[in-house]
């Protein structure tokens, strides 16, 4: 029984109990408004429904919501550990990069000085052979006919010839040999073309070696 209900039942005791005419009026009118202001029991049960299914509705909602926090909570620490990761990955790429220029170095300061040895060994190469030639073209020129102008010429060329290739083959036995010959009073054609003969060939072997010892500058 709802408290409207209660109200009415109350009032119409009151009524039965014998009240005066004076006393029932009051009574019946407050009756009458308490039957107007009655909630109709399907009413009351249909808005007790709806509030529990709205309630319901509200913790389905609250428990979803705590469920998607859940979630979220877990999709940040994904993202979190993969972007740890790739830090990790990233720092670790760069640390073997740097052990591999660490390792690079040597090989290409290694690579550096094979070309410039080779390119040493080159030009080694061609100042021996263009020696080599010069002795063949001196050797040739010194005949017996020559005035002796034409052969104070050729000897200067000589002497000039001898500290040239003296400067590429200081220790050289046939190099020594032509700088003797150079030094007789007076110098002997004969001797002087075996010297640049002997010399033109000793070139040529240290021209196809190119090991040949350069002087320092």
């Amino acid at each position: 029984m709802t408290r409207a209900q209660r109200a009415v039942a109350l009032a119409a005791l009151a009524l039965a109990l014998g009240c005066g005419e004076d006393r029932a009026t009051p009574i019946r009118a407050e009756i009458a408004k308490l039957k107007k202001e009655r909630v109709p029991a399907e009413q009351l049960e249909m808005a007790t429904r709806e509030a529990g299914e709205s309630e319901a509705t509200r913790d389905a909602a609250v428990e979803k919501a705590k469920r998607d926090e859940a979630e979220l909570a877990g999709a940040h620490a994904e993202v979190d550990r993969l972007r740890a990761a790739l830090q990790h990955e990233a720092d670790r790429n760069a640390e073997l990069r740097a052990q591999l220029e660490a390792k690079n170095a040597p090989l290409a300061a290694a690579a550096a000085q094979t070309d410039a040895l080779e390119k040493k060994v080159a030009e080694r190469r061609k100042r021996l052979g263009a020696l080599r030639d010069q002795a063949k073209a001196l050797a040739r020129a010194l005949q017996p006919q020559d005035p002796a102008w034409a052969e104070t010429r050729r000897l200067a060329a000589l002497r000039s010839f001898s500290d040239d290739v003296a400067a590429q083959l200081p220790t050289e036995p046939a190099v020594r040999a032509l700088a003797s010959a150079l030094a007789q009073s007076p110098p002997q054609r004969d001797t002087l073309i075996g010297a640049l003969q002997h010399l033109a060939e000793v070139l040529d072997h240290a021209a196809e070696e190119g090991l040949a010892p350069v002087a320092a500058k």
